[in-house]
C-alpha cells in the first residue's frame, strides 16, 4: 500500500501542471481575477480552482508536505491557500493579516518565493531587493543579511536540491527594460550572482513567478498586462538554468505573476549509517561467518544422509 501511495505522488508532480494566480488578471467576473489557477504548463490551459478573497497575491510555492503558501502585496500579508477551493488563509489566523510586520503596513514589496528541502521558506522583495526568512507558523519575515542585499530587482526565486535561482523584473513602471535575467541565488550570503538574460523567446514582461518541477525542469510565467498599451496573455517559459535561455512553450491567462509546480525537488537522501554501525550480516567479516556457517550445515546435513 505505501509503495502504491508513493508511486501515486510522484506522478502527481511529474505531471506538467502548476498553480498561479491572475493577480493582475483582466475578466468581468471578479471572482475569476485573484483567483488561483492549475495550469497545463505544456500549452497554458487554464483551470480554474476559486477565487482567493485577497486583492493581489504574488508569490506561491509548495511546501516539502505538498501545502501551498503565498504572499499578498496588498496587505503585505503570507496566506495558506486551499488548493481545492482557492481560499487563501493568513498565517497564524483569519484575523492575522499585515502578520509579515514589514513597516509601514502600506508599502508595496512586490513579493517572491520557495521553499527549500529542510522547508524553510524564503521571500524575496523585488522592489526592496532583499531577501527573508518566513516564519510559517504566524508569517513573519525576518531579513537575511542587508537591507538591499540582493542588489538586483529579484522577482522570484526557485529551489532544486540546494541550488536556488530568481528571475529579475522585466520592465520598470515606465516600460523601460529593467532585468530580464536569470540570477544564480546565494541563500547564506545572500547575494544574486548573473546568469544570463532570458533572450529573445521572453517578450516583454512587468513581474513572473518562477518554479521547478519534479523533474528539475525550470519553468516561469510571465504578466504582460498593460505592457506596450496592450493586455497580454501570460508567456510560459522553460529556462536553462546554466545559461538562462528561455524558450516559449505556450501563453495562458492574462495577469499570471506567480508559479508553484512541486514541493522541494533534487533532495539528497537522508545521511546512511556510518561505517560503525554496519549490519554485521552485511560486513565482510560477516558474510564469511555466513559462509562457514552454511559449509558447517551442508556437512553436517551430508553426514546425516551417509550414516
Amino acid at each position: 500500500m505505501a509503495a502504491v501511495i508513493l508511486t501515486a505522488a510522484g506522478s502527481l508532480w511529474a505531471e506538467p501542471l502548476g498553480y498561479s494566480i491572475n493577480s493582475r488578471g483582466l475578466d468581468r467576473d471578479d471572482q475569476r481575477v485573484n483567483a488561483l489557477w492549475r495550469i497545463d504548463l505544456s500549452n497554458g490551459n487554464a483551470e480554474y480552482i476559486g477565487w482567493t478573497s485577497f486583492l493581489d497575491v504574488e508569490a506561491l510555492a509548495l511546501s516539502p508536505a505538498g501545502a501551498l503558501y503565498g504572499a499578498d502585496d496588498d496587505t503585505n500579508t503570507l496566506v495558506r491557500v486551499s488548493t481545492v477551493t482557492g481560499l487563501a488563509q493568513p498565517l497564524g489566523g483569519a484575523g492575522n493579516r499585515f502578520n509579515t510586520g514589514l513597516l509601514p503596513l502600506d508599502r508595496k514589496l512586490d513579493f517572491g518565493m520557495t521553499f527549500t528541502c529542510e522547508g524553510d521558506l524564503y521571500v524575496v522583495s523585488d522592489v526592496e531587493q532583499s531577501l527573508f526568512l518566513a516564519d510559517i507558523e504566524n508569517g513573519q519575515l525576518s531579513t537575511v543579511g542587508a537591507d538591499g542585499a540582493l542588489g538586483s530587482p529579484i522577482t522570484d526565486i526557485a529551489a532544486f536540491g540546494d541550488q536556488v535561482y530568481g528571475i529579475g523584473v522585466g520592465l520598470t513602471s515606465t516600460g523601460q527594460t529593467a532585468a530580464p535575467n536569470l540570477y544564480r541565488i546565494d541563500l547564506d550570503i545572500p547575494s544574486a550572482e548573473l546568469v544570463g538574460p532570458l533572450g529573445p523567446a521572453a517578450a516583454p514582461y512587468n513581474n513572473a513567478g518562477l518554479s521547478f518541477d519534479a523533474d528539475g525542469t525550470l519553468w516561469a510565467v510571465t504578466d504582460r498586462r498593460a505592457v506596450g498599451g496592450q493586455d497580454l496573455p501570460s508567456q510560459i517559459l522553460r529556462i536553462d538554468p546554466a545559461s538562462g535561455i528561455a524558450q516559449l512553450v505556450a501563453e495562458s491567462l492574462i495577469g499570471l505573476e506567480s508559479l508553484a509546480v512541486a514541493p522541494p525537488s533534487g533532495c539528497r537522501a537522508r545521511a546512511q549509517p556510518s561505517p560503525g554501525h554496519a549490519i554485521p550480516i552485511l560486513s565482510r567479516g560477516g558474510l564469511v561467518l555466513l559462509s562457514l556457517l552454511m559449509l558447517m550445515l551442508g556437512a553436517l546435513s551430508l553426514r546425516r544422509h551417509l550414516s
